[in-house]
C-alpha cells in the first residue's frame, strides 16, 4: 500500500453566535487536555474544543 503524503493545516474555529455580549472569552492553556499519539502523528485537544471536532478526528483515525 503506497503511503500518502499528508499536509497538516492549522485551523482556528470561531462561533457564529449573533449575541456576542454574553460570550466569555476562552481561556487558552498551553497544556493540552488530551493528547493522542498514533504512528508518527500526535494530536492534542485543548479545553473547550467542540465535541464535534473530537468526533471527526476520531472517525478519521479509525479509517
Amino acid at each position: 500500500m503506497p503511503q500518502q503524503k499528508l499536509t497538516i493545516v492549522s485551523v482556528k474555529l470561531h462561533t457564529e453566535n449573533k449575541n456576542n455580549s454574553t460570550l466569555k472569552p476562552a481561556v487558552v492553556s498551553s497544556n493540552p487536555t488530551c493528547t493522542i499519539k498514533t504512528g508518527n502523528v500526535e494530536i492534542s485537544f485543548f479545553n473547550g474544543v467542540d465535541e464535534h471536532i473530537i468526533q471527526t478526528v476520531m472517525r478519521e483515525l479509525k479509517d
